[in-house]
């Protein structure tokens, strides 16, 4: 995730920073920031990182750090739980512009309009999710449409399962800016080494599907079969079996007395009955 940051930075903030291990990839002088629930694991992320800044809270109702704008944001939020979205929906500035809300039973987009609005405009977030919030409908088809027209939409980076130790399945890293130069996104695919940049357009026209398979394959390799040097290997490969069941025949018959030149001319008889159908056509 730190080599997919290719802007300047000048702090860095995980959300849901548990112990504090996608932080710790940082350099000691970059001031970090970082919320967790869990007491017992930010107090492992205050004693390995420098330079921290962490506070114990439910990020999705108590964010700790709302007035400020980060120029880098890394995450691994938890995927799909169930939250409780705000009483006074427009009193919670980072979703009072959504034109939706994530459904209850699934966070993810409640984490990614979280990290959109705490992230600068000239800066990156770089977010691991669960690959269901690149096509799910409903709510987050309308969310996942929303932050394709606001052209948040860097990256899209399929990661195949059993990459990290917490979790067997496949994964997706959303790459997310402000301030992007094209329209395009690029989608990668890290199990096939292949990436590819799609305009716009054609993310439109898919109903804003965001699934890398969508849009990179294996390119499956065509195989150039030559006609004539087949036929002359299988010309080639009769020629030596026939050869072969007439040295057997011939020595059948030195063995025990027969005649070989009838055979030899009921052959001749064969070929040249094709030789002269050949030579007529």
């Amino acid at each position: 995730m730190k080599s997919l940051v290719d802007v300047d930075i000048t702090d860095v903030y995980d959300p849901t920073c548990g112990d504090g291990s996608l932080l710790s990839c940082f350099p000691d002088e970059l001031p970090k920031y970082g919320q967790e629930i869990n007491d017992h694991q930010l107090a492992v992320a205050e004693k390995r990182l420098k330079n921290f800044t962490g506070v114990c809270a439910d990020t999705l109702k108590e964010p700790a750090f709302i007035d400020k704008r980060f120029s880098c944001i890394v995450a691994n939020p938890p995927f799909s739980i169930e939250w409780q979205p705000p009483v006074g929906l427009f009193k919670d500035e980072r979703f009072a512009e959504a034109p939706a809300l994530p459904p209850k039973s699934k966070a993810d987009y409640a984490f990614l309009l979280h990290i959109i609005h705490l992230l600068a405009d000239n800066g990156i977030a770089i977010v691991l999710n669960f690959p269901g919030i690149l096509y799910r409908g409903n709510s987050e088809g309308t969310l996942r449409k929303w932050f394709v027209d606001k052209n948040w939409i860097e990256k899209v980076i399929q990661i195949p399962g059993k990459t990290f130790v917490d979790t067997t399945i496949a994964t997706s890293l959303l790459v997310m800016k402000k301030n992007k130069a094209t329209t395009n996104i690029e989608f990668i695919d890290n199990d096939l080494k292949l990436s590819k940049v799609i305009p716009v357009d054609e993310i439109i026209n898919n109903d804003y599907n965001l699934a890398v398979s969508s849009y990179v394959q294996k390119e499956e390799k065509k195989v150039i079969i030559d006609a004539a040097d087949l036929q002359r290997k299988a010309r080639a490969g009769m020629v030596k079996k026939l050869k072969k069941d007439i040295e057997m025949d011939k020595m059948i018959c030195e063995l025990e007395g027969w005649d070989f030149n009838c055979y030899l001319d009921d052959l001749k008889n064969v070929i040249n009955s094709y030789y002269n159908l050949g030579m007529s056509g």
